[in-house]
């Protein structure tokens, strides 16, 4: 892998635990399940306690919160409580069905194999796993998960090739067409209204999800050395790229109000550098199209967060 730029390297080659990015897999599986029937239903959003293990969230955001408050605010313990009704079962097929366990499809002989559980997940680790922790992956299997999330809900390996329509494989289906254009909704509200704020281009209809995870180290984790993730889409009314934004070890500066977190430091990336790329890929700003997201505002909460 030697002659591999490093730039690639990082990509492919090395895993990292990606925090709260993997809260919407979680909940796309869980629509697809029917364990969520019911955006308007809540779930305990104080500290949860599993044996000697006790999940909390970043900041007190009431005693119950609905699936968009989850996104929104990046909730833990929702997510745990919503993982907990899926199960591990389900949960695992669904980030085998991503390829989450394999090393990427990709033509570079530099592939990272993921940090996976194997054998039966119980509890405490299924509820870990949903936002984030006890799983390792390269960002380029984040990338194609979120592709599948969006795109109508089909996995394609990734490939450095450009690829005529006639060329690219059928993949599979993970997510139900419906699941997808709801994750499209909800990815896009996270940026309009929650921890991803800071992603958002006028113009270029961003969606997607922070993930602040912390580093682990020698007895435990590292609780401040970071590594700062935002993964992205857009346009999300008709998803064409994903774009993964993510700094090792941020360090927060006067500019991030000295905040180490994904929404001050990897959210800002997206917001400079989609209007960048979007119009040399062809996508041109038009502030006068957004996805429609009419029936999911009565379910917005008051108030931001910043994870």
């Amino acid at each position: 892998a030697g002659d591999v730029p490093r730039g690639f390297n990082r990509v492919t080659n090395q895993v990292y635990e990606l925090g709260s990015t993997f809260k919407p897999i979680t909940v796309a599986a869980a629509l697809d399940a029917g364990n969520i029937t019911d955006l308007r239903r809540r779930w305990p959003a104080t500290p949860l306690h599993v044996g000697k293990f006790t999940i909390h969230d970043l900041h007190n955001y009431g005693s119950s919160l609905n699936v968009l408050e989850t996104l929104i605010h990046s909730s833990n313990t929702v997510t745990a409580h919503i993982a907990d009704e899926l199960g591990g079962a389900r949960l695992k097929k669904t980030m085998e069905s991503l390829a989450m366990n394999q090393r990427p499809f990709v033509e570079l002989p530099a592939r990272g194999f993921p940090l996976w559980p194997r054998g039966e997940w119980p509890r405490l680790r299924t509820m870990t796993v949903a936002y984030g922790h006890g799983i390792a992956v390269t960002p380029l299997h984040l990338a194609s998960a979120y592709a599948s999330l969006v795109n109508g809900g089909i996995w394609r390996p990734a490939t450095l090739k450009k690829l005529e329509p006639s060329q690219v494989p059928a993949g599979r289906r993970v997510f139900t067409a419906a699941t997808s254009a709801r994750m499209r909704q909800l990815l896009r509200m996270i940026v309009s209204y929650g921890t991803g704020r800071k992603a958002d281009a006028p113009g270029f209809r961003v969606g997607g999800k922070t993930g602040s995870a912390e580093k682990p180290g020698v007895g435990g984790y590292r609780k401040h050395s970071l590594v700062a993730t935002f993964a992205a889409a857009f346009p999300m009314d008709r998803p064409r790229y994903v774009v993964i934004a993510m700094m090792d070890e941020p360090q927060g500066t006067e500019a991030t109000s000295f905040q180490r977190t994904a929404a001050w430091n990897s959210a800002p990336v997206i917001q400079r550098v989609v209007p960048r790329i979007g119009p040399l890929l062809g996508v041109m700003p038009d502030e006068t199209r957004d996805i429609d997201i009419s029936d999911l505002k009565p379910l917005i909460p008051a108030g931001t967060a910043e994870e």
